[in-house]
C-alpha cells in the first residue's frame, strides 16, 4: 500500500499539473512561478539524479577475500508484463522458460550468478517473487532459476526462499524467517546502488547482517557529468528524478514506520 501511494505522488507529471492547478488560482504568481520553473528544471536534468546517487549511495563492504556461505539477491530485473502479455496472445504455443526479457536490474542476479560460477559464494538465494497484474501472475523467481541453469549454477546452487514476497520489506522478513533454522551468517547482499541504503536498513532491522555489493552504478563522480546533455532537460533526466524520489520517500515511510 505505501509502495503505491508514493509511486503515485513522485510522479514528476502529477507534480507538474498540481502545480499548474495551483498557480491557475493565483492572481499574481511571480516568484512563486519562477520556483516552479527551476524546480521542474532540475526534475528533468540528468545531473539531478547524478547527484543524488552519488550522495545516497552506500560503500561496498564486499571482501574479495571471502567464500561466503550464501548471497541474497534482491528481485526485480523481470519484465513480468512482457510474459503475461505473450501467454495471453499465444495461449497455446508460449513457452516462459524459451525466453528471456529482463530490464537493467538484472544485472543483480548476473552478479550473484557471476559470483557463485567463480567460487566466491556457495548459494544464490532469491525471493519467491509473483506479481500479479490485471492480466494475471508469473512467478519470475522461477524463471531467474532456469536461466541460472541454463548458465553455470548447479541446482543445489539456486535457492529460492519464501512465499510471493511483494517488496523489500517481505524479502528482508521473510529470509529472517527461512534462516532461523540454516543460521547462514556470512553473507553478501546484492541489490541495485540507489536500492541498497533502504535495503540494508530493512534487512538490518529483521538481525540480518550482511556484507554490500551494489550493481547498476551511477556515474563515476568526475570531470565527464559536467557534460553538456547533463544539463539538458530529457527523459532520462525525469525518469532518474522518479527513482530518486521514489528510493527517499520509500525510506522515509519505512523509517516512519519503525521498519527501519
Amino acid at each position: 500500500m505505501i509502495q503505491e501511494v508514493v509511486k503515485f505522488f513522485i510522479n514528476p507529471v502529477l507534480q507538474f499539473f498540481i502545480l499548474i492547478l495551483f498557480f491557475i488560482k493565483q492572481k499574481k504568481p511571480g516568484k512563486i512561478f519562477i520556483g516552479f520553473v527551476f524546480y521542474f528544471y532540475l526534475l528533468s536534468i540528468p545531473m539531478t539524479g547524478i547527484l543524488f546517487y552519488k550522495l545516497w549511495s552506500v560503500d561496498d563492504t564486499y571482501d574479495e577475500d571471502k567464500i561466503y556461505e550464501c548471497a541474497v539477491v534482491l528481485t526485480g530485473g523481470v519484465d513480468s508484463q512482457w510474459y503475461l502479455k505473450e501467454s495471453v496472445n499465444n495461449t497455446s504455443s508460449f513457452r516462459s522458460q524459451n525466453y528471456f526479457m529482463f530490464n537493467h536490474a538484472a544485472e543483480r542476479f548476473f552478479k550473484g550468478i557471476d559470483l557463485v560460477i567463480l567460487g566466491k559464494v556457495k548459494k544464490l538465494y532469491y525471493g519467491n517473487f509473483v506479481p500479479q497484474s490485471d492480466l494475471g501472475s508469473f512467478d519470475t523467481s522461477e524463471l531467474v532459476k532456469s536461466f541460472a541453469f541454463q548458465n553455470g549454477l548447479q541446482k543445489s546452487q539456486f535457492v529460492i526462499y519464501g512465499n510471493k514476497v511483494k517488496n523489500t520489506l517481505d524479502e528482508a522478513t521473510q529470509f529472517k524467517n527461512y534462516n532461523k533454522d540454516l543460521e547462514l551468517n556470512n553473507i553478501l547482499l546484492i541489490t541495485s546502488q540507489s536500492h541498497m541504503r533502504r535495503a540494508n536498513g530493512l534487512f538490518k532491522k529483521q538481525g540480518t547482517d550482511a556484507d554490500l555489493l551494489s550493481v547498476q552504478k551511477a556515474q563515476a563522480f568526475n570531470k565527464e557529468i559536467f557534460k553538456l546533455n547533463n544539463f539538458i532537460p530529457s527523459i532520462r533526466g525525469l525518469s532518474s528524478s522518479k527513482r530518486s524520489f521514489y528510493e527517499l520517500f520509500g525510506f522515509i515511510g519505512y523509517f516512519l514506520l519503525g521498519k527501519l
